[in-house]
């Protein structure tokens, strides 16, 4: 078995490598981890309040949630490697636009609006789908290895962009973003992102013949109580993740912890998210998700209760990222392993856009919260209870396998 495992990845490292830097640099990774850099120079630059300067991001989220399932279905009719490509353009042509704005804030949620459409088919849809395609003994350390990309964006890109924008102002900034789509992620995407069924060098039967691609249909997949359970218990874990990553500075501000303690605090979050993402994947390789997924969705659990009590802000801090990096794998993993490869990005896609929303939730709830009782303790019982719904939940699906396959 450990043979298989390393024939499988000697055969497809090519498409992790080009996978994980696609995912780094798409939409859900390296725009969200350098917007922050802009925020301040923007403001400088055209009179934008922070807030204002920041709420491309919202855009960009929208974006993401309505595109996710138009990209699951383009993709299950095109495959993966034309439309990364396009978006991969796509994308560099949107920061490219953000660059021509001469100081209107609703031109600038427009851009962000624009490069969101446009860079839509960077998102996990598309690179977990080929990398899973390729995969069965080790899927999910492959996957967990590709989705490692957002995260040494999250610790390296703030710093390069930082650098750039602080030599040569904020427009370099969004140049630099558009150029590294075309001058890295585009060329490893040209040469190595396949899909195995797309070259029929897949996953293969016991003749070594190519096999079928399995899986189920997205009515079909709609239709059964699995689909709805990881959305539900995913959407959970998507507003508590939210919430929390966004509101921890204001936390720790809160508790009057020192600058210099809560930014080495908060650095650790990116590392910790890599070593989820990895983790996770190497246990669901060898134990049921059913157990494994449980217990990393109750670690944010732990964490509320410890700033609930003002205590253990670093422990809290990687227990969130452990978390934060095993829930996109796992949901990738997760609907690959219960609903099958042949319409994967469908219905991914629309699991993922719920998810997004979430995300975006969790924040506004937490804030909201915060502003009508003067403190974040209720709203971190209610994350604390949310993970344990969240667990509950997935322990309840089920066996990982393919029903209905065809």
């Amino acid at each position: 078995m450990a043979t298989e495992r390393g024939s499988e990845f000697l055969r497809s490292w090519p498409v992790i490598l080009a996978a994980a830097v696609g995912v780094g640099l798409g939409v859900t990774g390296l725009p969200i981890y350098t917007t922050g850099q802009f925020i301040v120079p923007l403001g400088k630059a055209f009179g934008w309040s922070r807030s204002a300067a920041a709420g491309g991001l919202i855009f960009l989220t929208i974006g993401g949630v309505l595109m996710a399932p138009i990209i699951g279905t383009l993709i299950d009719r095109f495959g993966v490697r034309k439309i990364a490509m396009l978006a991969q353009l796509g994308l560099s042509l949107g920061y490219f636009g953000l660059t021509l704005n001469n100081g209107s804030l609703t031109a600038y949620y427009f851009g962000w609006a624009v490069l969101a459409v446009l860079g839509a088919g960077t998102s996990p849809i598309v690179w977990t789908r080929a990398v899973a395609s390729w995969f069965e003994r080790s899927r999910g350390l492959a996957l967990g290895i590709t989705l490692c990309g957002t995260g040494l964006i999250a610790v390296i890109g703030p710093g390069i962009i930082g650098r750039v924008i602080a030599g040569y102002g904020w427009k370099a900034g969004f140049y630099a973003l558009s150029a590294a789509q075309i001058v890295i992620g585009w060329p490893l995407t040209f040469l190595w992102l396949r899909s195995a069924d797309e070259t029929g060098r897949g996953v293969t039967d016991v003749s070594g013949a190519a096999a079928a691609v399995p899986g189920v249909s997205i009515g079909e997949a709609v239709r059964s109580s699995r689909f709805w359970r990881l959305a539900v218990a995913f959407v959970l874990m998507a507003v508590v993740i939210g919430g929390l990553i966004v509101s921890l500075p204001a936390m720790l501000a809160d508790r009057q912890v020192p600058l210099d303690v809560a930014e080495r605090d908060l650095g650790l979050l990116g590392f910790a998210i890599i070593t989820g993402r990895l983790t996770i994947g190497w246990l669901v390789d060898r134990f049921s998700a059913r157990v494994v997924a449980p217990i990393y969705i109750l670690l944010p659990a732990i964490s509320c209760v410890l700033l609930s009590r003002g205590a253990g802000s670093l422990v809290a801090i990687v227990l969130i990222g452990l978390a934060s990096g095993a829930e996109v794998d796992l949901l990738a993993y997760l609907v690959s392993r219960y609903f099958g490869m042949r319409h994967y990005a469908k219905i991914y896609g629309w699991i993922l856009a719920a998810f997004s929303a979430g995300v975006g939730t969790g924040p506004i709830f937490a804030g909201w919260v915060h502003d009508t009782t003067g403190s974040y303790a209720a709203a971190l019982f209610t994350f604390a209870a949310m993970v344990v719904a969240a667990a509950a939940v997935i322990g309840s699906v089920g066996k990982e396998e393919v029903r209905g396959e065809r």
